[in-house]
Order: structure tokens, then sequence, then C-alpha cells
């Protein structure tokens, strides 16, 4: 009988104490290889926050501010672009779509952003999602409002219901917008990104409760016979016709000629954001070692465990003939068939999971899971986690021939 059939034997022989320890190790390779899985879809989730957009164009400032502001609403921008320009533009042969974002104001600290219809058209998240409503339909008159998800949740707000907006997006006391308030028309669906911590006003809306009413009484008593088109907004996102015309098109904004404005790609920004905070990466990696490390230790205890429950069996084989290099080489089999497993069986576990988590953390968290690809970091941990348990199983291997040498049977 050959040294892998007996190894085997002696296994099945002892199949909770088997199955408990692949279990565990199983477990720790689902959560190193599922970390490393989230950990990539988190950077992929982070720079596709906004997704399907070529440029943002603002006011000249710095790449990270102007993207911090337009896309996750943080932070304050240095000045505003005219509609004039935001018209030619959007005009430019090279343009095919144009949002306009307008922020400045909020609602309970919760930013509102003022746009037109293009922006639920055109905007895209996660891998190129559309926005969808959970409820209602989009803003069509200027007093009408569209809320993310979070804001919905939080302020427990419904269809139809009334809010006024504020003047400013500080903490405190704001002054507050009464002449008008904005009706309730829709709540967007989760998204995982600043879309759902967002109140999405109509432009005109925006440019109305600006207005000096009191002025305007005497001029116009509807407000359909005001002109409420803009005269600057925050910036904007703009879809070209053609890839190629990215870097010559973001040249001819750095050259404007009306008024200092820049454009950013949001992918390359992205990028650079996140290299800025990469210690995540670190922590991430740090947490799943010391998973791995624990699983390790779990499986050295096992198989000292297993030699003092098989004291009895490996004498046996000691006194049938079998030479303490034999009975070494058993549990090093013993130990790299129980990780070899393990591993196997961890790949499928973070398949499983993925397969049934990936809807609902793209839909709901805007997280992009990729847990089918095989990537060159699991195949290297997969050796590593091989190595490892070959070299675990060394100790009491080695321990294991020195006392059958010593002794003439296993004793421990």
């Amino acid at each position: 009988m050959s040294l892998l059939t007996l190894t085997l034997k002696s296994m099945v022989s002892r199949k909770l104490t088997s199955a408990l320890l692949i279990l565990s190790i199983s477990i720790s390779t689902m959560l190193f290889i599922g970390i490393q899985k989230i950990t990539d879809g988190a950077k992929k989730s982070f720079s596709h926050s906004l997704s399907g957009t070529d440029l943002i164009i603002g006011a000249r400032s710095g790449d990270i501010q102007l993207l911090m502001y337009t896309v996750f609403r943080q932070g304050k921008p240095v000045a505003n672009m005219s509609w004039e320009s935001v018209m030619e533009i959007k005009a430019n042969k090279n343009v095919q779509w144009l949002v306009p974002i307008s922020l400045g104001d909020s609602h309970k600290h919760f930013p509102v952003l003022g746009t037109n219809q293009a922006y639920f058209n055109h905007y895209r998240y996660g891998n190129k999602i559309n926005l969808k409503l959970a409820k209602g339909r989009p803003f069509n008159t200027p007093f009408e409002a569209v809320i993310g998800s979070q804001v919905a949740q939080k302020l427990n707000y419904s269809l139809g219901q009334n809010i006024h907006l504020s003047h400013g997006m500080s903490k405190g006391n704001l002054p507050v917008h009464q002449q008008h308030p904005f009706q309730i028309t829709g709540i967007l669906k989760p998204t995982g990104t600043p879309v759902d911590k967002t109140i999405h006003v109509p432009l005109e809306g925006i440019t109305a409760i600006h207005l000096n009413w009191n002025a305007q009484k005497t001029k116009a008593l509807n407000i359909d016979e005001l002109n409420l088109t803009p005269s600057s907004i925050t910036g904007c996102l703009v879809g070209l016709k053609s890839k190629f015309s990215i870097f010559s098109f973001q040249q001819t904004i750095t050259q404007w000629e009306k008024e200092p404005l820049m454009a950013i790609i949001p992918g390359v920004t992205l990028a650079n954001l996140w290299r800025n905070i990469s210690t995540i990466d670190t922590a991430f990696f740090i947490i799943t070692i010391g998973v791995t490390l624990i699983s390790f230790i779990g499986l050295l205890l096992g198989l000292f465990l297993s030699l003092q429950q098989r004291k009895n069996e490996l004498a046996i084989l000691r006194l049938m003939g079998a030479h303490p290099r034999q009975l070494s080489i058993m549990l090093l089999l013993e130990s790299t068939i129980i990780t070899v497993l393990s591993v196997i069986f961890g790949g499928i576990l973070t398949r499983i999971i993925g397969w049934f988590m990936h809807p609902i953390l793209e839909e709901r968290l805007g997280l992009i899971l990729n847990t089918y690809a095989i990537t060159g970091t699991d195949i290297y941990f997969s050796l590593s986690m091989v190595g490892c348990g070959i070299f675990i199983g060394f100790i009491p291997a080695v321990l294991a021939y020195k006392t059958g040498k010593k002794e003439g049977f296993i004793s421990i």
C-alpha cells in the first residue's frame, strides 16, 4: 500500500478532525482572496464613482479640488464658469453631450445639485450603470426635486413632500430660501456613490431662489415669464464623440480665452487620489496576513493533536516495519493534502459567495466585485499557502522522525 493511500485512509478515519482543519484554512483562504477582491473592487468603485464621462470642466484650480467638489461634493470651488462658455463648449463639434452642475446650496446638510435632464440621461457610475428611480419621476418644472436614497432614508422623505433649500453648505444655521419650496417627485435607487446623499433640482430652480423677488414682482407675476437661465455654474461633465480627442480637447479648454478654465480626466485624477490614500491597502493586507497565520497555527496544533490520537496507529506501523522517515513523509503528505484541499475549497467558497453578493454590492454600494477572474495575486497566494502548509507539516514530521529513531515507535 502506498504512503499516499495510507495517508488518505488515515485522514478518512479521522474525518471530523480533518474536515475541521480543512474548513478552518478554507475560511482563511476565502477571507484573504475575498478581501483582496473587495480591495480591488473598492479601487475600481472609487475610480468609477463617475464613469462614462470623458472630462470634467470647471474654473481653473487643482485637479483633485475640482474632482472632489463636482463628484464627491467635498470642498468649495474657487470660482464658477460662465453660462456663455458652457454653451460654446456644448456647441463644439467634438462634444456629444454635456451635463451642467451647479453646487453651493444644501438641505439639512445634504448637498443640492442643480442640473437638467441630461444628468439622468448621461450620468453613469460603477460599470457604466445609469441612474434609476426607485419611486416617482425626474423633475419637469423649476420647483421639483429628485433625492438620493440616503436623503430619503435619513430624513424619512416621501414623494409629494415639500422641502426648502438653504444657502451655503457649511454646518450651523444657514439662511433658508423661503420663497419657493421644492416638491419631491422622484427618489433614486441606491448607487453607493455621492448621488445617494444629493438632492437634485433644475438649474432654473436654483436661479429662481436666488432672484431678488422684491424687484421682480413689478416685472412679472408668473415665474414662467422670468428668464431663469443661470449666469454661471460650478462646472460640467462632458462626453466626447471620440476618445481620441480627449487630450486635444483638454488642451483647448486649458487655453480658453474668455475665462480661466480647466478640464480633468476623471479616471486619471481618481487614480492619483487613490494613490494618496494607499494606506488602506496596507491595512487590509495586515489583517489578512493575521487571519492566515492564525489558521496555520490551528493547522500546527491540529497535527500535534492528531499525533497524540494516532500514537497507537503509528506505533503499529513502526512495528510492522515502517521506517521513521516514511511516517514523517505521511505527516508531510497529510499537511500538504489538507492545505491543497483548503485552498481549492476556499477559492470555490469565494466564488459562490461572490456570485450571490455581486448584484447586491454593485447595485446598492456601487462596489464592482469580480470574484470569477483568477489573478496573479490569487495564484501567488495559493502557492504560498501550500508552501506554508508543507513548512508547518515539517515541524511534527521532524519531531516524529527523531522520536521514532530513538524509541523504535512514535510516542509523544
